[in-house]
């Protein structure tokens, strides 16, 4: 690197580098021949470009579910472990309850006073129809009967609700025997995400006991730089790392963040299991707008300056520095960029150094 360094002053020193009003730097073909300088043409953005983004693999929320304890009590065994798959109705705590022993009592009473009610509503209704009673007291009857059939029902409910099968609470109707062995069941099949009590735990109602989901379909959450939303829409797809996998835009957000200015893009891909994992990191490829005024250059061709980048245009005597403004890196080592150019014309993209160089020693500076 020294030796071009020195070899590159002395040459500058020989030459006579005119820097004109606009600042252009006059370079021989034979002096851009000598230390390697070479161009490449400037080509229109194309309408749809493809960019790399990473993505985060997430549980769509109406697929999550956290089971609870329907009534306090003692946990007497747990049945899944974490990260393991459940179907729908397997067992997965066994609580001992005194609470629940007590909803039973109250049902088997509301189903006492309803039979009871039932065989008076009956006596009073042949009472009657022969005349013995006034139809009022058989209204008054039938009401009680209709307000003992509501309250059992209502300790029916509190049974399901307290965890126990609708066969559960048949037979306990049927049979009239207690007991306080409840069975937490899954509510889906799907897969523990966590265990949230142990063995042994005392616990109220409404506990949390298990973080359980359903991982099909996932979401992927894009963060998208603002200047790149152009053309992404619903159903839009999404390349994934997953032989015969495709994921859709579902959803373009509406916000953007303060600190990155970057737009939530979710899409949601279905089969994904097992080859992407809630939390999981991904590489995603989706196609966005180029927008209007952009055009694609080697990446070779774009220099700093000041902070700023900068491409070197080809002029009949040697080259103009033009800022631009750099919109991302596609495929092939191209960069995207905007500013005062036009397709067609020509940049630099090798022997840089003496061209920045020779436009540094007339005001361009480091």
């Amino acid at each position: 690197m020294a030796p071009f360094r020195i070899l590159a002053i002395a040459c500058l020193t020989a030459w006579t580098v005119s820097a004109q009003a606009a600042h252009e730097i006059t370079f021989s073909p034979a002096q851009m021949e000598r230390l390697g300088v070479s161009t490449a043409e400037v080509a229109p953005g194309k309408e749809v470009q493809t960019e790399t983004l990473p993505a985060r693999v997430v549980i769509p929320p109406e697929q999550e579910r956290v089971v609870s304890a329907p009534q306090g009590g003692l946990v007497t065994a747990l049945h899944a472990a974490r990260e393991e798959p459940v179907r729908e109705g397997a067992v997965l705590a066994e609580i001992r309850s005194p609470e629940l022993v007590k909803n039973q009592q109250e049902f088997l009473g509301a189903r006492s006073a309803r039979d009871l009610a039932a065989a008076s509503l009956e006596r009073d209704r042949q009472l009657s129809d022969d005349g013995v009673i006034p139809q009022r007291r058989y209204q008054e009857t039938r009401s009680r009967f209709k307000q003992a059939r509501a309250a059992l029902e209502a300790r029916r409910q509190a049974l399901v609700l307290a965890g126990m099968s609708e066969a559960g609470v048949e037979r306990l109707a049927e049979t009239g025997e207690l007991s306080g062995r409840l069975r937490v069941r899954s509510p889906m099949d799907g897969v523990v995400l966590e265990k949230m009590v142990r063995s042994g735990q005392r616990l109220q109602q409404a506990t949390p006991l298990y973080r359980m989901a359903r991982l099909d379909p996932l979401w992927l959450e894009i963060r998208l730089p603002l200047d790149r939303l152009q053309g992404v829409a619903a159903g839009v797809p999404v390349s994934v790392p997953c032989a015969g996998l495709e994921a859709t835009v579902s959803r373009v957000g509406r916000t953007a963040e303060a600190e990155s200015q970057t737009v939530l893009v979710r899409a949601e891909v279905a089969g994904g299991e097992p080859c992407l994992r809630p939390g999981q990191y991904v590489e995603t490829r989706l196609e966005v707008g180029a927008g209007e005024g952009r055009f694609r250059v080697p990446e070779g061709a774009v220099v700093r300056n000041q902070g700023k980048p900068w491409v070197f245009v080809r002029q009949a005597s040697g080259f103009m520095p033009v800022a631009v403004s750099v919109h991302g890196h596609r495929e092939g080592d191209t960069a995207v960029i905007s500013g005062p150019l036009q397709a067609g014309q020509s940049v630099a993209v090798s022997g840089l150094a003496a061209i920045k160089g020779a436009w540094s020693g007339y005001g361009g500076g480091e």
